[in-house]
């Protein structure tokens, strides 16, 4: 299993349920495969003329392949789950498939949209013996490239329910965390997913809200200045998360634009954790959610409406949300998600 994020890892999870069936596994997340300067130099490396910039990338990749390498030779796995790109070249994906091994890539972007630092990704997706997407939005994109049906598994992405549960926060917890609105996530720099985040988030900034997130929130303030109150500059793990989601009454949820259809994995992980969502409205909700479990908005001046009933009918959300936590328990937790895809890869 190879993953790519640091604070809360899908694939850490996906793992842990494969090994639930019976799996033997081993996880590993690229960002441990080179030093630290090297992750630092690769970040800033495109201050440099191009050629310098190129060199020094290419170099960072070699180092990750290679370690992906001597790992596959020394353990020599049946099949190889990768979460997005993590990095992975075609001439090592030739290597991995060549040998007998099945690879299946778990899509947490649309492949198909422009990802500077992702340059080889659609190769990677292309060349999979399975694509897992949790967006019915991305499948039309893979269908154009020739992808069979039986390549493409659509599923939720589902929650891990070991780390995203209901308890009784302490009295410490409450102080850090207590609130009517929480929102933790990144503030996607000044850009469109940036200024649509926060142009959203910046209709419920008259509430009792707290917004946990990196530094990269800043450069929005400037233009939505009333969100900088709200705003404290640290990143959440998953395990503060769910301590914040159970200090806290309603969870707004706004994707990015790379979003087409999906249901976002915060979603599912509010809801394991007890928290109310107010999620922004996608189709996937019909399929997944298709008695209105989940309440979702289609506007921001919908998203406040909706904020302010809840919060005065708290009764009427903490039955909504006894219902949607049922149906993720019983249909979304990644154990079950997890024995689907196996399902399909026996098939």
């Amino acid at each position: 299993m190879l993953g790519e994020q640091d604070l809360g890892p899908l694939e850490f999870y996906l793992a842990e349920a494969l090994r639930f069936h019976g799996k033997n596994v081993n996880y590993y997340n690229i960002h441990n495969f080179y030093p630290d300067y090297w992750g630092k130099l690769n970040v800033y490396s495109h201050r440099l003329p191009r050629r310098f910039d190129n060199s020094i990338k290419n170099k960072f990749i070699k180092i990750i392949n290679d370690e992906i390498l001597k790992k596959y030779r020394s353990e020599k796995p049946s099949h190889i789950f990768i979460y997005n790109d993590c990095l992975v070249m075609p001439d090592t994906l030739d290597y991995i498939k060549n040998n007998g091994t099945k690879v299946i890539v778990f899509l947490g972007d649309d492949p198909n949209i422009l990802y500077p630092s992702k340059k080889s990704f659609l190769l990677t997706v292309m060349n999979a013996d399975l694509i897992i997407t949790p967006d019915s939005g991305w499948i039309d994109g893979l269908k154009m490239l020739d992808i069979s049906d039986d390549k493409i598994f659509f599923t939720p992405v589902g929650t891990d329910e070991n780390t995203f549960f209901p308890f009784t926060p302490s009295n410490d917890q409450l102080q850090k965390y207590q609130t009517d609105i929480l929102f933790v996530g990144t503030g996607y720099f000044l850009n469109a997913w940036g200024i649509k985040r926060a142009a959203v988030l910046n209709e419920l900034s008259d509430f009792n809200m707290k917004i946990f997130g990196d530094k990269l929130w800043y450069e929005l303030f400037p233009y939505f200045p009333k969100l900088e109150k709200h705003f404290t500059n640290i990143p959440l793990s998953a395990k503060e998360v769910n301590i914040a989601s159970n200090c806290a009454k309603i969870y707004p949820v706004v994707v990015n634009s790379g979003v087409i259809n999906g249901v976002s994995t915060r979603i599912f992980d509010g809801i394991a954790s007890g928290i109310f969502i107010l999620s922004e409205y996608k189709k996937d909700f019909d399929n997944f959610f298709p008695d209105g479990e989940v309440v979702c908005f289609k506007s921001k001046k919908e998203l406040k409406d909706k904020a302010e009933y809840f919060l005065k009918n708290e009764n009427e959300m903490i039955d909504m949300t006894k219902k949607a936590r049922e149906l993720v328990m019983k249909k979304y937790t990644l154990k079950t998600i997890t024995k689907n895809i196996l399902d399909s890869l026996d098939s």
